[in-house]
């Protein structure tokens, strides 16, 4: 089948692509028979002679239209315009089920595009002419199969506490995933990449003791406070980037607390936080729940006085960011003494 309809996750959906990129011809020939559009830079009528044109010295040509069909369910094509002149995009595409079957079998047609829904009105016209493929990511043991599998492409292998720490705290984002199995891949060369080569390399399990970090401030536990910040002094963390750290924490717990507070379902908080780590998404709704905005605004007077206390002077940075756990996770205070604190 020439036509194919490639979907779900980013980065298998490229991957995808690749192979069938791999099957057009030579290299040396791909550029002269592939073509990319996006689904705004094109309708059927052009792409038409494009389809219709033969392979140069290669066995197929390769069209991929991209975000046809996920542009169409996000309502451009239920009669209305993107503009006021350009007509609804559904209707730029009307004959296509009847090209489909007209198109020169050395044409490969491939509709590229992110998550659809079941009911996609193009989707379901689609299913009956073309090469299905869903891309979902990897969950739980498939997902660390995955990164066993991707880690052995990249002639690496890898421990199964390190392969733990990357599900944990990277979970399904494929595109980190892969980037970070590289860099330890190069790093561990000739070994098995170790915990602690995950600890040291990969940012979002270094920044994961933060979160430890600020649920022993909120708690008021000023000793797992002081431990979790001490262990990252020693991994190299300076104490602005600490404090800025805490902040950004501070920052995505108030963020969340307010999106609950508006009724907003949990499974949407991380979409609108910019996360797809369950961990993080975890650990913050954790923190938003359990913390009263009277406590979250104590914290922000106090990291505001500890920011200007170092930038003044007045203290240096490493005991000026033992006051401020010592004061903070000690200090409990009701809703009427934080208002007085203003």
């Amino acid at each position: 089948m020439s036509v194919h309809l490639i979907y779900g996750d980013s980065f298998l959906a490229t991957e995808a692509l690749n192979e069938h990129r791999a099957k057009v011809g030579p290299p040396e020939l791909l550029e002269a028979n592939s073509h990319i559009y996006g689904f705004d830079k094109i309708n059927l009528e052009s792409l038409k002679p494009v389809c219709n044109a033969a392979p140069f010295l290669a066995q197929s040509r390769l069209v991929v239209v991209e975000g046809l069909l996920s542009a169409c369910e996000r309502g451009l094509a239920k009669g209305r315009k993107e503009d006021g002149n350009s007509p609804p995009i559904r209707n730029k595409w009307n004959g296509l089920r009847e090209y489909l079957n007209e198109m020169p079998v050395t044409t490969l047609l491939i509709f590229l595009d992110g998550s659809l829904r079941k009911n996609n009105s193009m989707l379901i016209d689609l299913s009956p002419l073309a090469r299905i493929q869903k891309c979902v990511v990897p969950r739980g043991q498939e997902l660390s199969r995955w990164i066993r599998d991707r880690a052995e492409m990249k002639g690496a292998r890898i421990s199964a506490g390190g392969l733990r720490l990357l599900a944990q705290y990277i979970g399904g984002n494929l595109w980190v995933l892969d980037s970070e199995l590289e860099k330890l891949a190069l790093y561990a060369v000739n070994r098995v990449i170790e915990e602690e080569d995950v600890k040291m390399l990969v940012s979002q399990v270094r920044e994961a003791n933060i979160f430890e970090a600020v649920d022993a401030i909120l708690r008021g536990e000023p000793s797992l406070a002081l431990q979790a910040l001490h262990r990252l002094r020693a991994e190299g963390a300076n104490i602005p980037y600490i404090l800025s750290m805490i902040t950004r924490q501070l920052r995505l717990t108030t963020l969340a607390k307010d999106i609950l507070d508006q009724g907003v379902p949990s499974s949407d908080i991380g979409a609108r936080l910019g996360f797809r780590s369950k961990f993080v998404i975890g650990k913050t709704l954790d923190q938003a729940r359990k913390f009263q905005w009277s406590r979250l605004i104590f914290l922000y007077q106090r990291l505001l006085k500890t920011d200007l206390e170092v930038k003044e002077g007045r203290l240096k940075e490493d005991l000026a960011l033992d006051l401020f756990i010592a004061e903070v996770a000690v200090t409990r205070l009701s809703p009427t003494n934080a208002r007085r604190t203003k």
